[in-house]
């Protein structure tokens, strides 16, 4: 067996290895894109049991909609997103959720402050 063999068969080999990694990465993205799927299916089918209540006490659809959109809005855009202000813990302003320290007093921003942010509205 000459040398080009010897690296062929090298070659090979880690190939082999590599496809089966990539298996094993695909089974577990499948797993995990299977759970986000049975997630969706449980939340639809609150906000469906939900819609439906509002609507049996009173609620329509149009005022569904606006407080939706309302919400959507709280970002500063409607794009069908949510995404809550990070606040200073230094000063209390808004900042965006890409910043790592305040741009009006140099606080460092917290990454607990997006979970204090949600909770504080």
């Amino acid at each position: 067996m000459d040398i080009y063999d010897i690296f062929q068969n090298f070659r090979i080999n880690d190939l082999a290895r590599e496809a089966g990694q990539a298996k094993s990465h695909a089974r577990a993205n499948e797993v995990s894109l299977q759970g986000l799927q049975d997630q969706i299916d449980h939340l639809s089918m609150v906000c469906l049991a939900m819609s439906e209540l509002l609507e049996e006490i009173g609620f329509n659809k149009e005022m569904l909609v606006a407080k939706i959109q309302e919400i959507d809005l709280r970002d500063g855009k409607l794009d069908g997103k949510f995404t809550p202000a990070i606040h200073c813990s230094g000063c209390g302003r808004k900042l965006a959720p890409r910043h790592v320290t305040c741009l009006y007093c140099g606080a460092k921003v917290k990454s607990d402050s997006v979970v204090q942010s949600q909770h504080g509205r």
